[in-house]
């Protein structure tokens, strides 16, 4: 090749051809002299960049990626010791970047040397690629317990692209698993809806998801995986081949079953505390309700009226933890209906009216003459006022509270906005960052002066965001708070007002009481007999079956009975002949979690009354069933 380069006579064909191959040739030919390029071909130019003025003249070297020294070392060695090398390394590309290479050295004379790059520079992007999906489909498979397969209908198998343990008849790096096979390890239960799934997918290329058993051949237990699938073209035109990834959830299933568990349990222990919290409750209020009706000393009267106040805060506390749970769960439904706002704003100062001026505190109410009637959860709205007018009261030591209401203009409409404003501590910016945070408090140091369970907040907060609205507050340290919530309410129809009740609103009225507990029992009977109403009581569900069938005109139901419950009771006396299985029933309870009043409507009761009892309670939910029977009612408070 040296000699040609010199040799102006005409070129034999050989060396015509040989030089023809040089200058079209898609890889990159070099030729050097003493290390130094002096001849090279266009692909050169092509695939490098460089051209021929760039290039000749300078070494090799100039082109060499400083990270391959050792490798043009191990090519100079064999050179001598062989006469020729083959290596892999990098090439300099014009511009910047490397070129891949492949190359091959032959030494032609001593002093001459021809090289032949080949580039494989994509060709080894690829690889890398395959492999790095690789190693992420082997840590998926080790770490996630994922694999990725595919089935050909034509032969009738699975291939796992990775390597499988429990499987056999490696093919190709993989593992196939046979349809037999794979149908001997699917738990029976599950064979016919995972083969009708897979059929469908092989008619149509459908894709298709779904969880199944699979008995692990290690450890011999079934474990829950998750498939998803789909078609890909096949053999013919009709046909389908499959291509899917499964899932070892089992231990995903473990822990969301074992979370469900726990949920479960939380709930049951909530219901039962609220059980068995209310149910002293209820006679401890009960009796005092009771004795408001005797003859008592004017400071009698006066203690009696602070029992009854720290009775209605434990309820209420009780109630706010309650609600809390209720609305994490997702358990909570608002009930909207027609309500004055007005009235409703006035009626939460009017309750706490009393103690706070016992305080010395001013309570003002600033509203319009009338801003109309709107459809709203009364009660729930209502447990927001309370909170909030409460809230104001007691983090004032001087001054008062004004509670306020106004309706905001929008485009669709108005938002009715309710402020509440005190004169009380403030609240510092620290404080105010996480203040609708359950369990947060304003103050919650050891020697904190103010009570509270750091409910009330986040319960309203929630309440609000149900009802489609907005709750927010203003303050500075010292100079006390205004407290905020606007609200979403369709304008509503004005109901008429029901006239007023006096003390034997249900005079002649004929109510069964079943009831096992004794005091509860005296709490119930006193109340319904002060309203007019006529009492018959019965011990447990057996003996409220059987005294059912005489007729009466409602059924007071507890629910925790021996022997017989109140769900039974039930299901028995709307079995039984007659009226008698129409009469109205409601649930008269400590255990009032949502979920159980649904349980209580659907075994045959018409609605739910909760412990504690007071007379407006009794009242209220009453008279809602005895006017509307086939309507489930139910009052919590």
């Amino acid at each position: 090749m040296g000699k040609h380069l010199d040799d102006k006579s005409p070129p034999s064909m050989d060396v015509a051809a040989a030089d023809w191959f040089f200058q079209n040739s898609l890889d990159m030919f070099v030729v050097l002299e003493k290390g130094i390029i002096a001849r090279l071909n266009p692909a050169w130019t092509d695939l490098a960049g460089w051209t021929a003025e760039e290039t000749l003249g300078r070494p090799m070297r100039d082109f060499f990626h400083l990270h391959d020294t050792s490798v043009f070392q191990a090519i100079g060695r064999s050179l001598r010791e062989e006469g020729s090398a083959r290596s892999e390394h990098r090439l300099a590309r014009k511009g910047g970047g490397w070129l891949w290479v492949r190359s091959q050295s032959k030494q032609l004379s001593p002093d001459v040397l021809l090289v032949v790059f080949q580039d494989f520079t994509e060709d080894r992007a690829r690889t890398i690629a395959r492999q790095q999906a690789e190693r992420a489909n082997e840590m998926l498979r080790s770490t996630a317990g994922v694999y990725v397969w595919r089935f050909s209908a034509r032969k009738g198998h699975y291939v796992f692209e990775q390597d499988i343990p429990t499987l056999s008849q490696p093919e190709g790096g993989a593992r196939i698993m046979s349809i037999a096979d794979m149908t001997r390890s699917t738990h029976p239960d599950d064979r016919t809806r995972v083969r009708e799934a897979f059929s469908e997918t092989l008619k149509t290329g459908e894709y298709r998801t779904l969880d199944y058993r699979f008995l692990d051949l290690e450890t011999r237990d079934w474990a829950t995986m998750r498939a998803a699938w789909r078609g890909i073209p096949g053999q013919g035109p009709d046909t389908w081949d499959v291509i899917g990834i499964t899932q070892d959830i089992t231990e995903l299933v473990a822990a969301r079953d074992a979370a469900l568990a726990a949920a479960d349990a939380k709930s049951q222990f909530l219901a039962n505390m609220s059980h068995e919290i209310r149910t002293p409750m209820n006679g401890v209020l009960g009796v005092m309700h009771l004795l408001k009706q005797e003859s008592l000393s004017e400071d009698g009267r006066l203690l009696l009226g602070e029992a009854l106040g720290c009775g209605a805060m434990l309820a209420e506390l009780l109630n706010d933890i309650i609600d809390f749970s209720k609305v994490e769960a997702g358990k909570l439904e608002l009930a909207r209906e027609p309500a004055d706002p007005v009235a409703l704003l006035r009626g939460v100062a009017d309750m706490l009216r009393p103690q706070i001026r016992e305080r010395g505190l001013y309570l003002n109410v600033e509203v319009p003459e009338t801003l109309g009637w709107v459809s709203v959860d009364p009660l729930r709205l209502r447990q927001i006022l309370f909170n909030l007018l409460g809230n104001a009261a007691k983090f004032t030591a001087e001054g008062g509270v004004t509670a306020r209401l106004m309706a905001c203009p929008q485009p669709h409409g108005y938002r009715r906005r309710f402020e509440i404003e005190d004169t009380g501590i403030g609240i510092s910016e620290v404080a105010g960052r996480g203040l609708f945070e359950r369990f947060s408090q304003a103050d919650g140091s050891t020697t904190r002066r103010f009570g509270g369970a750091g409910l009330g907040l986040a319960i309203s907060r929630r309440l609000v965001e149900l009802m489609g609205g907005k709750i927010g507050f203003d303050s500075s340290p010292g100079k006390g708070s205004t407290f905020w919530i606007e609200i979403e309410a369709a304008r509503a129809k004005a109901v008429m007002a029901q006239p007023d009740r006096d003390s034997a609103i249900f005079a002649g009225l004929r109510i069964l009481l079943v009831e096992d507990n004794a005091t509860n029992r005296l709490v119930a009977s006193r109340m319904l007999q002060a309203l007019g109403a006529v009492v018959e009581t019965a011990e447990d569900g057996l003996q409220g079956v059987s005294a059912a069938s005489r007729g009466f005109d409602l059924i007071l139901m507890d629910i925790q009975m021996p022997g017989m419950d109140g769900l039974e009771a039930t299901r028995r006396i709307r079995a039984l002949a007659g009226p008698s299985s129409r009469t109205p029933i409601l649930a008269m309870t400590a255990n009032a979690l949502a979920h159980q009043q649904a349980l209580y409507i659907a075994s045959g009761m018409n609605g739910v009354i909760a412990k504690p009892l007071s007379p407006a309670t009794l009242v209220r939910t009453l008279s809602a069933s005895l006017s509307a029977p086939s309507m489930p009612v139910s009052c919590a408070s």
